[in-house]
């Protein structure tokens, strides 16, 4: 079983976490990038489509 971090003062120079510690961190600080990256390229790609509509719309009203 890993140690979680809990209760360590990671400012310490003296504190040397070992490599479970440090996964265990890695995997906590970064467990939601995935999602969040997913969430936020739909929102861009949503953005754009809204965008590519309104221009399509526009540059057919323009008279020729």
């Amino acid at each position: 079983m890993v140690k979680l971090i809990s209760g360590v003062n990671l400012a310490d120079p003296a504190f040397e976490p070992t490599d479970e510690q440090l996964e265990a961190l890695f995997k906590r600080a970064f467990a939601d990038v995935g999602s969040k990256h997913r969430e936020s390229l739909a929102r861009l790609r949503a953005e754009i489509a809204r965008l590519r509509t309104e221009a399509r719309r526009r540059v057919a009203s323009v008279p020729r």
